[in-house]
């Protein structure tokens, strides 16, 4: 009689199987003994096989599922918003997005990247969400724009080092009224009139104002800097940002000077075009019950204790 078929078993002692072979136990199941085998294997035996089944069933769909439930929130440098510091993620929009995402049952991770890589990572990316991004006529075609997270303020700050500085400036001002101020009039080690942030809502502000008298850099402590060593004039930014930066500085906050409110704008949770309206709404509605609990509040006063 010919076999229906053949067993092979690694692991297993028992004195059923009468051959053996390096590659494991082999044995040749025909009808009758295919019957006396089946005969042999208990239902305690059954049941062990039926739990490792649904184990290894239920392993793989919680592997998927964890993989699915993944998220990857980006910002950039720019604290108390979002900044990375001494390995730790942290900042207002980071700590309310990463909320939202743990209540909607996201296993949330954070990275900070510059601008520039963060919109490309948003658009070529799966699971990727830029938070505290200002929305704008050139970004509007680039995002799903979810939901506003909070609201800032941009305008110029100046400097004042002492009440010599306060003579200097009424003196330059008088000086002023008798000649019409030029780049060439400026005291020589001044620099630029403004510095402002590279590639920001501020500097596109600048441009389509037609003014030139800038200077573009990379980080918003680089302005900071040249503001308080007096190279510039203005430091055009968002003023909690510029608060923020000043108090961790060597510099006094005392001296920073909040001259005039230029813009007023949110920051925004922005995802990739392809994002579905269902997602967007989830996230939107988690974050408007978490401002009505107070929660974005608290998180808020962590930073900035008088937002």
């Amino acid at each position: 009689m010919s076999p229906v078929g053949y067993l092979v078993i690694t692991s297993v002692n028992t004195g059923l199987f009468k051959k053996h072979s390096p590659k494991g136990l082999i044995y040749p199941l025909k009808p009758l003994k295919l019957q006396h085998l089946l005969s042999r294997i208990t239902l305690s035996a059954l049941s062990k096989l039926t739990s490792l089944l649904l184990l290894i069933s239920f392993m793989g769909i919680a592997v998927a599922s964890e993989t699915a439930d993944q998220i990857t929130l980006i910002g950039p440098q720019v604290p108390p918003f979002s900044w990375q510091e001494e390995g730790n993620v942290r900042g207002i929009n980071m700590d309310v997005i990463s909320q939202a995402g743990q209540q909607l049952g996201y296993q949330v991770h954070q990275q900070v990247v510059p601008l520039k890589r963060a919109f490309s990572m948003v658009e070529r990316l799966p699971n990727v969400l830029m938070v505290g991004v200002a929305r704008t006529a050139e970004r509007e075609h680039l995002f799903t724009w979810v939901a506003p997270i909070l609201p800032v303020q941009v305008g110029m700050l100046g400097w004042q080092d002492s009440a010599h500085q306060q003579s200097v400036d009424t003196n330059q001002s008088l000086a002023h009224d008798k000649r019409q101020e030029s780049p060439q009039s400026r005291q020589p080690h001044v620099r630029a009139k403004l510095c402002v942030h590279y590639n920001t809502p501020m500097e596109d502000w600048l441009k389509s104002n037609g003014e030139t008298d800038y200077i573009a850099v990379t980080s918003e402590q680089a302005c900071l800097s040249l503001l308080a060593e007096g190279l510039v004039k203005h430091w055009f930014t968002e003023f909690h940002l510029a608060q923020f930066l000043t108090k961790k500085s060597s510099y006094s906050p005392m001296n920073l000077i909040e001259q005039e409110v230029v813009m007023q704008t949110k920051l925004y949770l922005a995802g990739p075009l392809t994002m579905s309206s269902t997602e967007a709404e989830e996230w939107r509605m988690t974050l408007v019950a978490m401002a009505q609990r107070g929660e974005i509040d608290k998180i808020i006063a962590r930073y900035v204790a008088d937002y």
